[in-house]
């Protein structure tokens, strides 16, 4: 945790994210970090401890930054599956955000000296994600859907957005899309059947 963000210490962490999305924990270097904001390394020292330091506060940062993006795909979303949205956003999302490449690099490739306090932000970010699904299922299927059901359909949903995030990181544009469609498609299935039978 950093102390209040000032306009200097913004610049850095504007830089910092940008240099760890492209080069991870072990490739971004200080010294590259400090020119792209402006200072001279020593100064750096003035904002943060450590390298570690400033890692952790780029990924609180991009927490804060994605997990305001996902909620606000969840609550302007009113057409279309529940969670759709969010998952037809992600392909343009990794392209035009740092936060959210650099927020999903970190969380499948963490540094080991802060696996731990990554996993749990990440687990943090994700269970918010199952949250906002379950409040838009139960909008979209109605209250009749027993609560068995809406648990299965999040875990179904939480293990949808694993692998989009997976892809993303490891797999090209075309199969990203080939994968996303697929899966959709089965979601879609299920919340109809499951919305049939409690109709019924």
């Amino acid at each position: 945790m950093l102390p209040t963000t000032t306009p200097a210490l913004r610049r850095v962490l504007n830089a910092a994210v940008a240099q760890f999305a492209q080069h991870g924990y072990e490739g971004a270097s200080l010294s590259g970090i400090a020119a792209d904001a402006g200072i001279r390394k020593a100064s750096l020292y003035s904002h943060i401890k450590n390298k570690d330091a400033l890692f952790s506060a780029v990924f609180e940062d991009a927490l804060k930054v994605e997990s305001q993006f996902a909620q606000e795909c969840f609550e302007h979303s009113n057409t279309g599956l529940p969670g759709q949205h969010y998952c037809e956003s992600l392909l343009a999302r990794y392209a035009d955000s740092e936060h959210f490449r650099f927020l999903l690099r970190t969380s499948y490739i963490p540094p080991e000296s802060l696996f731990h306090e990554l996993q749990e932000g990440y687990e943090t970010y994700m269970q918010q994600l199952l949250a906002d699904f379950t409040t838009a299922l139960r909008r979209h299927v109605g209250k009749a859907l027993s609560d068995q059901d809406a648990l299965m359909l999040g875990h179904a949903y939480m293990g949808m957005v694993d692998s989009l995030h997976v892809a993303l990181i490891y797999i090209g544009t075309e199969r990203f899309e080939a994968r996303l469609n697929a899966l959709e498609r089965l979601m879609g299935d299920s919340i109809a059947r499951l919305a049939g039978e409690h109709h019924d």
